[in-house]
């Protein structure tokens, strides 16, 4: 399996939310606090299924800052680091990178993430790749929609996947992926005592990535990717008689394509949709990504994409051996969180070097 919802990605996948709002269930149990500790007026169950905020920001967004300032791309842009685990047959050279990450919300939370990866061709067309993802954040606020008040909230994530793929031929190439580490926790703290109000945490069980590639040109792909995962999610609060479990299984699959359009411009565009269902509960974070990578010269670059309506903008600068990169999104996921933590500024910058 690779990354969680490396909609898992950005895996940035759009976000549209079914059934219910995102975090109702938090948003419930934080208006109680007004009126009493316990957490019995709320919906414990609900709040439990809404354990995966740090994903759409961390594991589910697992790609490159050059693909970021593109949309956020995943399944069929080549680059020296990829999500889509095919990719991994079509290596010729080594690489290794850094990616760094800061979202700042208008309400105040700050968000900070880290992807590093390792890659190399092996014999006979094939190739590895290993990822680790960071995510955290320091203690912010949240707002409670419908309230006056606020309540305050730290996140965490973080995980190691290893990808390998392997070239069938001169057009297909396929890949598998598998995520042996992965964790996530989100608490809640009452804003006047600081006080811990819920702890939201998740660990993976069992789950895969399978990918594949069609190679049409040069720089002409096809690609498609899909998850399928659980993970074993806990539920802590001062409210509760004990710690709830449960389990969620989530399917996430991202299809795209990208070619040169003309000698300096490579264009993109790639569908994704990011599932996480347990009982009666369903979410889906579904949307467009589409972006383009302009050639200024033999070095330099500039992107452009839009992130399912939220534009994204990046440059590039490339010698023979490293490259670096800078991101920038506007209102990232703005749809799902905007009204819980204000609009948002989010900056990226990478470092990667090949030999």
């Amino acid at each position: 399996m690779h990354s969680r919802m490396t909609l898992v990605a950005a895996v940035p996948i759009s976000t549209r939310l079914s059934r219910f709002m995102f975090l109702s269930g938090l948003i419930v149990v934080f208006a109680s606090l007004s009126v009493t500790p316990s957490l019995a007026q709320g919906d414990p169950a609900a709040t439990l299924s809404q354990y995966g905020l740090p994903h759409m920001f961390g594991l589910p967004t697992a790609t490159t800052a050059r693909q970021f300032g593109m949309g956020g791309m995943t399944a069929a842009v080549q680059d020296v680091g990829f999500a889509n685990p095919a990719f991994a047959g079509a290596l010729s050279q080594s690489n290794a990178g850094l990616r760094y990450s800061i979202t700042d919300f208008d309400l105040g939370l700050k968000l900070k993430g880290a992807q590093g990866w390792v890659n190399t061709p092996l014999n006979d067309g094939q190739g590895i790749q290993v990822v680790g993802t960071w995510l955290g954040s320091d203690r912010g606020p949240i707002q409670i929609p419908g309230a006056a008040g606020i309540a305050m909230v730290d996140y965490y994530e973080g995980a190691i996947s290893l990808h390998y793929g392997r070239r069938l031929s001169d057009q297909w190439l396929v890949g598998v992926g598998v995520s042996p580490l992965l964790s996530s926790y989100s608490k809640m703290y009452d804003p006047i005592s600081g006080t811990l109000v819920t702890r939201l945490g998740s660990s993976v069980n069992a789950g895969a990535r399978v990918g594949v590639l069609y190679q049409f040109a040069p720089e002409g792909f096809i690609g498609a990717y899909a998850d399928r995962y659980g993970e074993d999610v806990t539920m802590a609060a001062p409210g509760l008689p004990a710690v709830l479990t449960d389990e969620y299984s989530a399917t996430q699959y991202a299809i795209g394509i990208s070619g040169r359009a003309s000698d300096r411009a490579l264009v993109a565009l790639e569908w994704g949709e990011l599932k996480n269902k347990s009982g009666p509960f369903e979410n889906v974070a579904s949307g467009w990504h589409a972006g383009v990578e302009f050639d200024l010269n033999s070095r330099a670059r500039l992107r452009a994409g839009v992130d399912d309506n939220e534009i994204t903008t990046g440059f590039g600068f490339k010698s023979d051996t490293w490259t670096v990169s800078y991101a920038y999104i506007k209102d990232w996921n703005d749809e799902l969180v905007g009204a819980l933590f204000g609009g948002s500024e989010t900056q990226q910058i990478e470092f990667t070097g090949s030999w």
